[in-house]
């Protein structure tokens, strides 16, 4: 009896009380954002952005295009025109003088405006010289694709919440189990002590069916436990993402309780996507006072067209100048409705940093309040502890009957799961106030 006390104590203390030296979630937590799907979808929509911003790096490069054009035409408008009444005379006059044919008559011309069986076929170079829009584009990119970068950041932070969270369930539902088995043990310790007091005489049958009655309490609790136990479990699993992932794997040190001062807080980064929102904000009002800025590109043609598809190559060069002289005050209106924008996000920023840095507090507070609950309810398992020994011993020797040892071990056991129940409700406030005060590091 006394061995198998020990060893209750023991495992107890075990469960409950040793501390580790550290809780390191690193690597499991790594296996979470290998393994996230959702995250993937985040990582590569940041890709997408990364080549929009390549994109608008290579707007300042030139273009080549190939071209071609080829029609053939009959009828339509056309001109008439007397090529033949216009020199025919010169001509005659020209034979006379050198006594020859070597002018020869000419037949008056009827010109069509669409060409006929006529082809153009050129290469295109163009090449912007100035575009302010252009680097205001790129800027705007670039700001995309910081946003993306938060985005992912900020789902992984959320992603170690969820695994802590579904971590500290599943602990807290395995302990459970461990204690009612536990109680099981003390209770069969119980039955037969109490089988040998009847045989002896000491005690009544009615005393070994209430305490195997309580037995069969214990064992639906147990196996109401192992159940959640093996519903938290599935929930682990699929947060990390691995299904062939052992128990015996999922192995953390946790120290007994969490401290409060884990850390300097950090920024949120939905407080950066805001910083960004205002910066993108500030670049639409910089595109709006672009607006009398003059654009200049420039345009060459290396080609060839002609008629029944003979060769007469072309060069032609170009430049376009384009300069906004005015448009009825529009871009003043648009500029404005930027700059109010940028008061808008500005006033909604603050709003949310105080919410955040109300949140930081409320877990702070709530993180202290569940240690010191936490504190509180664990001196009373040594109290249980010594309380049903003691019982128990007045039992043996007929002083106390089973109603004072069965109401000990249901102390004992409420204790245990009290405490219990309060440790990981710490470590979920942790993770909490973790959350909301950025501390976890995110790459």
């Amino acid at each position: 009896m006394n061995i198998i006390r020990y060893l209750v104590t023991i495992v107890l203390f075990v469960v409950c009380f040793l501390p580790s030296q550290s809780q390191d979630f690193a690597p499991f937590i790594e296996m979470v954002w290998n393994n996230n799907h959702q995250l993937k979808s985040h990582e590569f929509e940041l890709e997408n952005a990364r080549l929009s911003m390549e994109e608008a790096k290579a707007m300042y490069r030139p273009t080549v295009t190939f071209g071609t054009q080829y029609t053939l035409a009959s009828g339509g408008r056309a001109i008439d025109f007397p090529v033949g009444d216009l020199l025919n005379p010169v001509h005659n006059t020209l034979n006379e003088l050198t006594g020859s044919q070597q002018f020869p008559q000419l037949s008056n011309q009827t010109i069509l405006f669409l060409p006929n069986n006529f082809y153009d076929a050129r290469f295109r170079i163009q090449q912007p010289v100035y575009y302010p829009d252009l680097s205001l584009n790129r800027q705007a990119k670039g700001l995309e694709q910081e946003l993306r970068g938060l985005e992912i950041k900020a789902y992984k932070r959320l992603l170690v919440k969820e695994f802590m969270d579904a971590y500290f369930q599943w602990k807290q539902s395995l302990q459970a189990i461990e204690i009612y088995a536990q109680a099981e043990q003390l209770i069969q310790e119980a039955a037969r002590s109490t089988g040998s007091m009847i045989r002896n005489g000491v005690a009544l049958p009615s005393a070994l069916a209430r305490i195997k009655g309580e037995l069969a309490t214990v064992t639906a609790q147990q196996i109401e436990a192992k159940a959640i136990e093996e519903n938290a479990w599935s929930y682990l699993i699929f947060i990390a993402g691995d299904p062939d992932l052992s128990r015996i794997e999922m192995s953390i040190d946790l120290i007994e309780l969490p401290e409060v001062n884990a850390g300097e807080n950090n920024r949120r980064e939905e407080l950066q996507q805001l910083d960004l929102g205002l910066r993108l904000n500030q670049l639409a009002v910089d595109k709006e006072d672009n607006f009398f800025k003059p654009t200049l590109g420039v345009q060459l043609d290396l080609g060839s067209q002609d008629f029944d598809f003979g060769l007469q190559p072309y060069g032609l060069l170009g430049i376009n100048f384009n300069w906004n002289l005015f448009d009825g005050n529009r871009h003043r209106l648009r500029r404005q409705q930027a700059l109010t924008k940028i008061e808008v996000n500005k006033e909604r920023k603050i709003q949310v940093q105080k919410q955040f840095d109300l949140q930081v507090g409320i877990a702070r507070n709530n993180l202290a309040a569940a240690i010191d609950q936490a504190l509180t309810f664990r001196p009373r398992i040594e109290a249980g502890e010594s309380t049903y020994h003691d019982v128990e011993k007045k039992y043996k020797s007929g002083s106390a009957n089973y109603l004072e040892l069965l109401d000990a071990r249901i102390q004992l056991t409420q204790a245990q799961i009290t405490y219990l129940v309060s440790r990981f409700q710490a470590w979920t406030k942790w993770s909490e106030y973790q959350y909301n005060s950025a501390l976890y590091p995110i790459p």
